[in-house]
């Protein structure tokens, strides 16, 4: 399956992001020491790259980031980081030796805020849309919305997997170091208080809950945390995802247009440096080249 190239037309653009698990199994289904990992991996790594996360949740399979990079090259090396990191440290713990991913993240722009609207609304309601839980304050794993609406910290750990290497008679907890988690606000909430925006998130979660089916009763924690990691489902959503979102036509085509655009010369600018054209120039908003 082809992949599509990465492309950030301006600074600081942001991204609706998904990444599923292998086979869909539950590797990442979640635990105490599941949550830490994870929340310490995003920690450290938002620390090390210039990203800002907006809206975070992690289901047992696949998880979504809405984030905002400085630039593509940025966005792509935070992925591979939480990505390598995150296969590395929870495959450790359950004794998963094989691929983690299934394939690379997926990262659709946002185009405008009533499309950043729509992606939060559906992060929110992630965890009760497919019946696991009555309310996303209920979802025993990584989410935002206990975090944007109630306060509650996101605490994690980054274990030094260099230094126990190098130094084997230490022990994980003193090469452990406590991370906390902070979500940035939305270029278009900036202006709002914490006080302002948590009302703005929780009317958000609201409209979002509002549209679930909830008549069958959910799954609940004391199931979903005796799930075993290894397991896959019977059935995973495979629909292809949308190459951005917005709430207007005409932007939908104009981005559209630009990125066929893009493509066009990324393609051209390959060819000649292949032909050791050392004048081809990349177009903005790619991932520079490495001809070997």
């Amino acid at each position: 399956m082809a992949r599509p190239l990465r492309y950030q037309p301006d600074e600081w653009s942001t991204f609706f992001v998904t990444a599923r698990c292998i086979h869909g199994r539950f590797l990442v289904r979640p635990s105490p020491t599941v949550n830490r990992l994870i929340i310490g991996i995003l920690a450290r790594g938002s620390e090390m790259f210039d990203v800002k996360l907006f809206g975070i949740c992690f289901l047992s399979n696949h998880y979504h980031l809405l984030i905002s990079s400085r630039n593509a090259p940025t966005l792509a090396a935070f992925m591979q980081y939480i990505g390598s990191n995150m296969a590395r440290e929870v495959g450790r713990l359950h004794g998963w030796r094989e691929k983690f991913w299934a394939r690379r993240y997926y990262a659709s722009i946002v185009l405008d805020e009533e499309a950043l609207q729509e992606r939060m609304r559906y992060i929110l309601s992630n965890s009760v849309k497919e019946g696991l839980v009555k309310h996303p304050r209920y979802w025993p794993g990584v989410h935002c919305y206990r975090h944007l609406v109630e306060g509650t910290q996101l605490r994690g750990i980054w274990i030094d997997r260099t230094a126990k290497y190098l130094m084997p008679h230490m022990s994980e907890r003193e090469l452990t170091t406590n991370y906390t988690l902070k979500l940035a606000k939305p270029p278009c909430y900036k202006h709002l208080s914490d006080f302002e925006y948590r009302g703005v998130i929780r009317e958000l979660a609201n409209e979002a809950l509002a549209e679930c089916d909830v008549s069958k009763s959910p799954v609940g924690q004391k199931r979903i945390l005796a799930m075993d990691p290894h397991t896959k489902p019977e059935k995973t959503d495979k629909s292809p995802a949308p190459l951005c979102h917005s709430g207007c036509p005409k932007k939908k085509r104009e981005f559209k247009a630009a990125f066929r655009e893009f493509v066009s010369d990324y393609k051209a600018a390959y060819l000649a440096l292949l032909r050791e054209n050392l004048t081809a120039v990349i177009p903005d908003g790619a991932i520079p080249l490495c001809i070997p």
